[in-house]
């Protein structure tokens, strides 16, 4: 069938799921979900829950993005992500050659600057940027590694594994799947030479959020629990750097528990993360992931959303009060809250709310906004909902494509 980029999720269930031949009632049975919640998602009564479009993925074997609808080719060719996206690519076919290009690298004190500003791009969520400015930057980090030995090559690596980090979250963000999984393998090959065990647990981390797509909560539960056993030792002596990865990686491994609607262990991995926040006794920024007790709370109020806990999920978002100085240096999580509380505020009749909410995660992290699937549904959720929309509504829905 044609791909049709305005079909809610629920409509993409329901198409899928006929080309598998099976019935509501089968499919609602081989994903473990309610059968009456996949009858309301798919006539769009009732807005499609990541953790539900991954149990329906799975089912069908398929991936998530293809529910989701990702990736949304018009609304990305629009913002002219084409070019750069296949620059992107091309820059993947290159990790361990040295080539005779005539123009030799910067040296790698200018890069590693040009490495941190792509840093603060990947935070600010500006995917675009990213996406132009990440190929030339692999090609030099390349052609560095491949001309150096010890130390030098190891931080030519280093820097490469951040780049192909940050590169990853674009991927991942626009629904190119198959090239954020590329990058996985480019960042796990630097990583191993960067003489930096973090990089190869923040290799692990991410290989976790590829998870959430898939659906295969338990590999990511089970990565998470390998980085945790390596950061161990660091973390119990205190080391700033071992605390943020280990505190990371208890947030992550609490949603993809709560993925599996696995409440009291998601539960329990949150409260261990918090007990982290409390040693390092702040927001605290670092190399390889920052960590603290506001991306702790905000992960809080993510939590409840996953479990399908929207009260509480209310509930508990009125614990974060987030500082001036985080908002400002991470706008990215700033505002996957306001797209996560937005949800929340939706399935509890708080339609007002909720779009304050995304205008909010609009006005902070735009194109993170735009092109996320749950903002997609809650936003079509809006629309079904108020036939009479009020011109605010109906133009963000253009913004969005829907």
């Amino acid at each position: 069938m044609p791909h049709d980029g305005n079909m809610h999720i629920g409509a993409r269930i329901a198409e899928q799921r006929k080309l598998a031949h099976l019935t509501q009632r089968g499919l609602a049975d081989r994903a473990h979900v309610s059968h009456s919640l996949l009858t309301k998602v798919e006539a769009g009564k009732r807005p499609a829950s990541p953790a539900l479009i991954a149990a329906c993925a799975r089912a069908l074997g398929i991936e998530a993005s293809v529910l989701a609808g990702q990736p949304y080719a018009d609304v990305q060719r629009t913002e002219r992500f084409d070019a750069p996206l296949a620059a992107l690519r091309a820059s993947m076919e290159n990790w361990d050659l040295q080539l005779d290009t005539g123009t030799p690298p910067r040296p790698l004190d200018e890069l590693a600057t040009e490495v941190r500003k792509l840093g603060e791009k990947r935070r600010r969520a500006n995917y675009l940027a990213v996406a132009t400015d990440a190929p030339g930057l692999i090609d030099e980090l390349v052609e560095t590694s491949t001309e150096h030995e010890g130390g030098q090559r190891e931080r030519a690596h280093r820097l490469l594994a951040y780049v192909y980090r940050c590169v990853h979250d674009v991927a991942y963000g626009l629904g190119h799947v198959d090239l954020s999984r590329s990058v996985l393998f480019r960042m796990q090959y630097s990583a191993e030479r960067s003489g930096d065990p973090y990089m190869v647990i923040l290799t692990s981390y991410l290989r976790g959020q590829s998870c959430f797509n898939t659906g295969r909560h338990e590999v990511g539960l089970r990565l998470m629990e390998r980085a945790l056993t390596d950061v161990e030792e660091d973390a119990r002596r205190g080391q700033r750097s071992a605390l943020c990865v280990q505190g990371n990686l208890r947030l992550r491994a609490a949603m993809l528990a709560a993925r599996s609607n696995a409440g009291p262990e998601a539960r329990a991995q949150w409260e261990e993360a918090w007990e982290i926040a409390g040693r390092l006794g702040g927001d605290t920024e670092n190399y390889v992931m920052s960590f603290g007790p506001s991306n702790t709370l905000i992960h809080s109020v993510a939590l409840e959303v996953e479990l399908g806990e929207f009260g509480q999920a209310i509930k508990a978002s009125r614990g974060v009060h987030l500082p001036e100085t985080f908002a400002e240096k991470f706008p990215d999580r700033v505002g996957h809250h306001y797209i996560d509380l937005a949800r929340a505020q939706l399935e509890t009749g708080q339609r007002q709310a909720a779009f304050a909410s995304l205008q909010r995660a609009r006005k902070v992290a735009p194109q993170q906004t735009r092109f996320h699937p749950s903002v997609k549904e809650t936003v079509t959720s809006l629309v079904r909902a108020e036939r009479d929309s009020r011109d605010s509504v109906t133009g963000f829905a253009r913004w969005m494509g829907v």
